[in-house]
């Protein structure tokens, strides 16, 4: 009983995932050619139905099979594109950390926190996530120009952190604006004295401007 019941189960779901995968190619403009085979083939078939066999019998088989088929490659599909995406994001995070060449803290926050103010420096603070992309556009343009990260790396402690990963995870609840990437100077404290994207994320040469004011 428990196995009709789950077979039962098992197929309702494969169908209406069946009906979703119907549904998005029949809306989607892009299968327009795909909408006028699929018509053709039906009617082709609905015809030789008719003629030749017991059509209410064959249609409901056949109504069966194409939903679970239909259901198990969306099913697939769904996973497949899960597995790109995350794969994207891991890409993205190794590509944000390999342009830059700025000098970031490996220590942790507190103990970065104590050498700034041992060596009495502002923190410049850089919070981005994997599948941002103005924080991958800024790490590769803003933060590897000569003069932005000659300025950083003299005057500030310099402390970058994933959003969504180890540390980065707390700093951001403490510090994330509500936009990545979030940008902030800070004093030795942790205290916010400026939000750098608050207008936006910085090109090179604002970046450049609002550098020099610090010394």
């Amino acid at each position: 009983m428990k196995k009709y019941h789950f077979n039962n189960l098992f197929y309702t779901i494969i169908s209406i995932l069946g009906l979703v995968s119907f549904y998005l190619i029949f809306s989607y403009d892009k299968f327009l050619e795909i909408k006028f085979v699929i018509a053709i083939l039906v009617l082709f078939l609905v015809l030789i139905l008719f003629k030749y066999f017991n059509p209410k019998s064959i249609i409901i088989k056949f109504l069966k099979i194409l939903l679970i088929c239909s259901g198990l490659f969306y099913s697939v599909m769904i996973i497949a594109n899960r597995f790109l995406y995350f794969m994207n994001i891991q890409n993205s995070r190794n590509d944000i950390n390999s342009h830059v060449s700025v000098n970031f803290e490996k220590n942790n926050f507190q103990v970065s926190l104590a050498k700034a103010k041992k060596v009495n420096k502002l923190i410049f603070l850089d919070i981005y996530t994997g599948w941002c992309g103005p924080c991958l556009q800024f790490s590769k343009t803003v933060l590897k120009d000569v003069e932005v990260s000659e300025m950083l790396n003299s005057k500030f402690i310099n402390l970058k952190y994933d959003a969504e990963v180890g540390e980065g995870i707390e700093v951001a609840k403490k510090y994330l604006t509500g936009y990545y990437p979030t940008i902030l100077i800070l004093d030795s404290n942790g205290n916010i004295i400026e939000d750098v994207c608050k207008n936006g994320t910085p090109d090179t040469k604002t970046m450049r401007d609002l550098l020099k004011k610090y010394k």
